[in-house]
């Protein structure tokens, strides 16, 4: 069997993170039910110190927008625009009848508004709460496909992810990757089974990899950070959890994830976050001091930021290791001697380095990009007077690919 190796900081014992509740409302039917998947989804959140609420409508066989179904399909229950209006939800998970979306892409039955249905509850929640997310459950269909579009649930997966690519593309949001991440388990683990007896719904495993992408999703961080298991042998609980990772962060660009998802711009020693009005840092998930946008690495560990934008609605980067570089003399290093003065500054500021240079940036304090010169002399002076007081750092991209912070002071 192939082993997992985890290279992962974890700090034991989490006594708080970044927000005090992350809110978490679940749409759907017995793909949800089996197993309570919220429930999964909340313990394994409350496992890593995340605190959450959740909430759901997940009737067996209830799809968004059949119209036979009447009041029992999803668009057009009183019950399902009652409960988004009723908190102040950060996700909606929201999952159709997996066999709605395996007919090939763009193609619905005629008898179900697909479309129509997800527009609908995502305008809603989006009504109530601008700063929410849609997330759309892209599964998987019965072990035994759904002939005559397939014979096996593996060769059901791409057609349904892809068909809600096509739903991504055509009303946004974003994509939960679910049945990529049961492919994956299915090629590299096949001893694990992620159906159960009735080989439609997911068994234990299946559910516990579909909440451990749901987790990555919400938390931008890896479910193994988490300590509750739910009674499986633990190296299955931690495949499960990797591949869940892995595959969320392999489909950032394809899901829409990125979208939501503020970049860290890692230099030297320094964390900058660009575009966003504040930002918040968290160091192994305990809160980090830091100048709003930009921070410090003072330590080896799991770094991450919750970034406000214009609207003042939040959003959480990627939680990665970053490595202390500060004393380090590495004899292969091609960085040259660069210095800027004076500083602090009133007026002008020169940057002063004895190679050639391929760009300057200059970035506040709130990691907003102030400047940007492109091929810069040895000797280049930036004038600054129009500048607001206040802490500035200088990104130095050298000939070599070298990038070097330095910081300055404008008074």
């Amino acid at each position: 069997m192939k082993q997992v190796f985890i290279i992962l900081s974890i700090l034991a014992g989490i006594s708080c993170r970044a927000q005090d509740t992350t809110k978490v409302l679940f749409i759907g039917n017995s793909f949800m039910s089996f197993n309570d998947l919220p429930t999964l989804f909340s313990q394994l959140a409350q496992g890593s110190g995340e605190q959450v609420v959740v909430a759901s409508r997940i009737p067996g066989g209830a799809s968004v927008g059949d119209t036979i179904q009447g009041t029992f399909a999803h668009m057009y229950n009183p019950d399902v625009y009652s409960l988004i209006k009723g908190d102040d939800w950060d996700y909606l998970f929201l999952q159709d009848r997996q066999s709605r979306f395996a007919m090939g892409r763009g193609i619905f039955p005629g008898d179900s508004k697909v479309i129509e249905g997800h527009i609908k509850i995502r305008d809603s929640l989006l009504f109530y709460h601008p700063c929410a997310h849609m997330a759309w459950f892209a599964g998987f269909g019965p072990k035994n496909g759904y002939p005559p579009y397939s014979t096996t649930g593996v060769g059901l997966i791409d057609s349904i992810y892809q068909n809600y690519k096509y739903l991504e593309d055509s009303i946004g949001q974003v994509i939960v990757p679910i049945g990529p991440a049961y492919l994956r388990i299915i090629a590299d683990y096949p001893s694990i089974d992620l159906w159960g007896p009735d080989e439609e719904h997911p068994s234990l495993k299946g559910s516990l990899l579909i909440a451990s992408v749901l987790y990555a999703t919400v938390f931008k961080s890896s479910p193994m950070a988490s300590s509750f298991n739910p009674g499986i042998p633990d190296e299955e609980d931690s495949i499960l959890k990797t591949t869940a990772y892995q595959t969320t962060m392999d489909s950032l660009g394809f899901s829409g994830l990125s979208g939501i998802t503020p970049a860290i711009i890692h230099s030297g020693d320094s964390l900058m976050v660009t575009g966003y009005q504040t930002c918040s840092w968290f160091f192994n998930g305990l809160p980090y001091p830091a100048n709003n946008c930009v921070a410090e690495i003072s330590q080896t560990g799991n770094y991450f930021a919750w970034v406000t934008n214009g609207n003042g609605c939040m959003f959480r980067t990627l939680e990665q290791l970053y490595m202390i570089t500060t004393g380090t003399n590495d004899k292969n290093d091609k960085t040259e001697p660069c210095e800027i003065f004076p500083n602090p500054a009133s007026s002008k500021v020169f940057v002063n380095t004895t190679v050639p240079l391929h760009q300057l940036s200059i970035v506040n304090s709130a990691g907003n990009i102030m400047k940007e010169i492109s091929s810069p002399s040895n000797k280049t002076e930036i004038e600054i007077s129009s500048w607001p007081n206040g802490l500035y750092l200088i990104l130095v991209t050298q000939k070599y690919g070298v990038t070097q912070t330095i910081k300055f002071l404008k008074q």
